[in-house]
């Protein structure tokens, strides 16, 4: 029995983590092989693939197995049970996001191979596109791990104990999980060749900072520590803003 039971939460993990990859394996390599002058074998997005994939399913591992209520927290839906009292702005604005992040990923090989709106990153932008995925992948399990809070919704934990959380990440940066958004979305479209596809980052950047406003608003309406934790630690850089 105790087998299986430590089976569960690793085959969630790894179906969590398979099913993320193989949704972006889709949007780039289907267009990037059907495109006049694309390739099915395309080295970047596969290198990019693994990158993603792999930290992203050592991160659910390790929640998984170790914080296994972290990990549940993490994948809930984007929108939440009406109990939870989530605004409606939150729930439909992240819906569509997501519709508009699978367009922009698939915009990717279009551009790559197809428009070529811009010149091609050189070897060091690629390579710091590529670092910057990396990280951007591994602040969000890193979150997680301290914040068994960190859902992917604005939603009324108060049942739950919520609390603030000023540990681990949380100690350098307030919303590290929208911090480590932010890196992949900038760093993706750099490590795959496409300069234009940054547009995707600006989009994912302003709704990201509407997210922020409505959860600081909340967080310090209902926690009155939250003010002196906010004038200690930044928001999104540390150190800068």
């Amino acid at each position: 029995m105790a087998r299986k039971d430590g089976a569960r939460p690793i085959g969630a993990a790894l179906r969590a983590s398979l099913t993320g990859v193989a949704i972006v394996a889709v949007l780039l390599l289907i267009p990037a092989g059907l495109l006049p002058g694309g390739t099915w074998v395309w080295p970047n997005a596969l290198a990019f693939l693994a990158a993603y994939g792999g930290v992203n399913g050592a991160g659910n591992l390790a929640l998984a197995i170790w914080r296994p209520a972290h990990f549940r927290t993490r994948q809930q839906s984007v929108v939440a049970p009406r109990e939870r009292r989530q605004p409606w702005l939150d729930a439909v604005g992240t819906v569509a996001l997501l519709v508009v992040v699978a367009a922009w990923v698939a915009f990717i090989p279009l551009d790559v191979f197809r428009l070529h709106l811009l010149p091609s990153p050189d070897r060091w932008a690629t390579l710091a596109g590529a670092v910057a995925v990396v990280v951007g992948c591994a602040l969000t399990p890193l979150a997680a791990w301290e914040n068994r809070f960190a859902t992917p919704n604005v939603q009324d934990q108060s049942g739950d104990g919520q609390r603030i959380v000023t540990s681990g990440v949380y100690a350098w940066v307030r919303h590290p999980i929208y911090l480590g958004n932010l890196l992949l979305f900038t760093g993706a479209p750099v490590w795959l060749g496409s300069y234009a596809s940054l547009w995707g980052s600006a989009l994912v950047f302003a709704a990201t900072i509407g997210r922020i406003v409505m959860e600081e608003r909340d967080l310090r309406a209902r926690f009155p520590e939250y003010r002196d934790y906010a004038r200690r630690v930044r928001g999104l850089i540390p150190f800068v803003a």
